[in-house]
């Protein structure tokens, strides 16, 4: 075979082998750096993606998923419904899930677990029926508008959000909102039309000027503690409890008060059957001028009681 034969016959190899490989490549998934999974070419690709955002959706209601129905609203437009009794019949198992709604009113007044809604816009929702976990979670959500009829939400749950109304029919029915992420909250009772609490990050950031808040991690709470609207800064205790500051000095404050009386109570139970506690006779040490006061004030002793 000539050199030119050969050179043409290799060509013609080559161009069979990318042939075969393009075939291959139409069919294979393709990396895409700005996602953390590959992504499938065509039709494949919008199966995939809804296959996906369903799977993220069961991981969203948790471990108790497997037991629960679910009834999903997803990529609704300009809809108008009413969730019933006779639309969701088994509503101690039925979670429902509102996903990429907009510009849609919903109300629900048939009883279910529990209410979670993501990624929807400019939507309205009514809430009317009984949540057996008496939770709702919203987040990645714009411009929306809750009613809550009841006094059945003891958690409401925002996180990501921008721009909400959440309108109680009276104070009684709000128990603790929740949030994270939040610009431009709004909260309104409907039996006093002239009230509106205002809050969101930008608020928080002024009431806590010495603190460096971060909008995705730092949390709080807006409840009425002895009649009057809070939002307050959660924190979590050494043993990851959640708190407020607030309440972290009312708790340390009565547990010292609770020990001096329950000591009191005990010295004097032993008083009334002969027995006198302390260290009678015995010279109590005293602190040096230079050690700390003992009187708990953080200060040396020369410069406190000492002085």
């Amino acid at each position: 075979m000539s050199s030119s034969e050969t050179s043409t016959a290799k060509t013609s190899n080559q161009v069979k082998d990318e042939v075969s490989a393009q075939v291959i490549a139409d069919h294979m998934l393709v990396s895409d750096a700005s996602k953390s999974l590959p992504q499938p070419k065509g039709e494949e690709s919008i199966k995939m993606k809804s296959d996906l955002e369903d799977k993220k959706a069961d991981a969203n209601l948790g471990s108790g998923a497997k037991d629960q129905e679910v009834y999903f609203l997803k990529d609704e437009n300009e809809q108008t419904k009413e969730l019933c009794k006779n639309t969701i019949k088994n509503g101690n198992k039925t979670t429902v899930y509102f996903k990429n709604c907009k510009d849609g009113v919903y109300t629900i007044s048939a009883r279910v677990t529990k209410i979670m809604i993501e990624s929807c816009q400019r939507c309205t929702f009514n809430f009317k029926g009984r949540i057996f976990t008496n939770t709702i979670e919203a987040w990645k959500t714009v411009d929306l508008k809750f009613n809550i009829l009841n006094d059945q939400i003891k958690t409401l749950q925002v996180d990501m959000t921008s721009r909400i109304n959440i309108s109680y029919d009276t104070r009684s029915s709000l128990h603790s909102i929740i949030w994270s992420g939040v610009n431009d909250m709004k909260l309104h009772f409907q039996d006093e039309p002239d009230f509106v609490h205002a809050t969101g990050f930008e608020q928080m950031k002024s009431q806590y000027p010495e603190q460096t808040l971060s909008f995705t991690v730092d949390q709080f709470t807006t409840r009425i503690i002895k009649g009057e609207l809070l939002t307050e800064q959660i924190v979590r205790l050494a043993n990851g409890y959640p708190t407020t500051e607030r309440e972290a000095r009312e708790f340390d404050a009565n547990s010292e008060e609770n020990a001096k009386r329950a000591e009191e109570y005990v010295r004097q139970k032993l008083k009334e059957n002969g027995v006198n506690l302390g260290a009678i006779g015995i010279k109590k040490a005293e602190a040096g001028r230079n050690e700390a006061c003992p009187c708990g004030s953080g200060k040396k002793n020369k410069k406190c009681c000492n002085k």
